[in-house]
């Protein structure tokens, strides 16, 4: 299979849905570059040449003594790491609550429209671009100059971002434990070899009309990647499920569980949804803190409750 980014219909229709959104600094200043325990920081790393963008937000208690879990949080194509952050997927009080050093690396341009590389690099990519270096030294270069636990490094993501948190899981070894994927379907599943079980939280809209429940001859339906994953996994077959009525939507929740290692696989259905970063309560509890439950657990050597 052809290691594509997206095929020219669907590309056109991300350029249309995110055209609005095309700006890829971070917009930092001078004094965003010192990490300073409770608030956003801005840094960049060199990496084949070219200066690299991500954003930091270590919590208010950090302390070097302390081996912290790191969760890389990716937006979509188009997006911006800094509106990602504050407009859509922000985990700055599960951080303090939690303990949790935030990373929203910032995507390099295509065709004037920052994106994730979501594959390894070939010739017929559509992006040149080694996202996944980038990140697989980013990640090193964290485990230099932060107090973090080498066994807990989850991805997660936005639609394209989605995508590339599939890819790390997929095409890295020994650095993600966990994955979560929120509105982004997979690329590449017949050449996707994970190096040990990884838990994947799967989030999509059977009316996301942008991509696809059902998938398109680029990614592989939500059903085809949630059977790949409990098949990589060595999950049980039947899933425990519930259900929770939000006004027009509906979401289902099916836990997938007994993997190798404890892996699980959970998929977040929502009916009557669209092509966003979930924001629902349910059972007075938010999205983002079922996801960072679902998260936390997750090691490289399996779940650790």
């Amino acid at each position: 299979m052809k290691n594509t980014f997206l095929s020219a219909g669907l590309f056109l229709t991300f350029l249309l849905f995110f055209g609005c959104n095309s700006s890829q600094s971070i917009s930092s200043t001078p004094e965003d570059s010192a990490l300073i325990p409770g608030e956003l920081s801005a840094q960049n790393i060199l990496y084949n040449g070219k200066e690299r963008e991500y954003l930091v937000y270590v919590p208010a208690s950090y302390n070097e003594n302390t081996d912290y879990p790191v969760l890389l949080n990716f937006h979509g194509f188009g997006g911006n790491a800094k509106d990602y952050i504050n407009y859509e997927s922000d985990f700055r009080d599960v951080a303090e609550q939690e303990g949790v050093i935030l990373v929203y690396p910032q995507g390099s341009l295509l065709s004037g429209f920052s994106h994730w590389n979501a594959a390894p690099m070939a010739e017929d990519n559509k992006s040149n671009t080694d996202d996944i270096g980038f990140i697989e030294l980013l990640i090193r270069n964290l485990q230099q100059d932060l107090s973090v636990d080498p066994n807990r490094t989850y991805a997660a993501g936005f639609s394209n971002g989605g995508m590339f948190s599939y890819a790390l899981a997929c095409f890295t070894e020994g650095l993600i434990a966990g994955v979560a994927a929120v509105s982004g379907l997979q690329l590449n599943l017949e050449d996707c070899a994970p190096s040990h079980p990884i838990s994947v939280l799967i989030a999509h809209s059977t009316t996301d009309d942008v991509i696809p429940y059902a998938g398109s001859s680029d990614v592989a339906s939500v059903d085809e990647t949630v059977s790949f994953w409990r098949t990589a996994n060595q999950t049980s077959s039947e899933a425990k499920e519930s259900r929770h009525n939000l006004g027009d939507e509906t979401v289902w929740i099916y836990t997938y569980s007994g993997g190798t290692n404890s892996s699980e696989v959970l998929h977040y259905k929502v009916e009557n949804g669209m092509h966003m970063w979930f924001d629902h309560i349910i059972e007075e509890q938010s999205f983002v803190s079922l996801m960072w439950d679902f998260l936390s657990p997750q090691t490289l050597g399996g779940r650790e409750d």
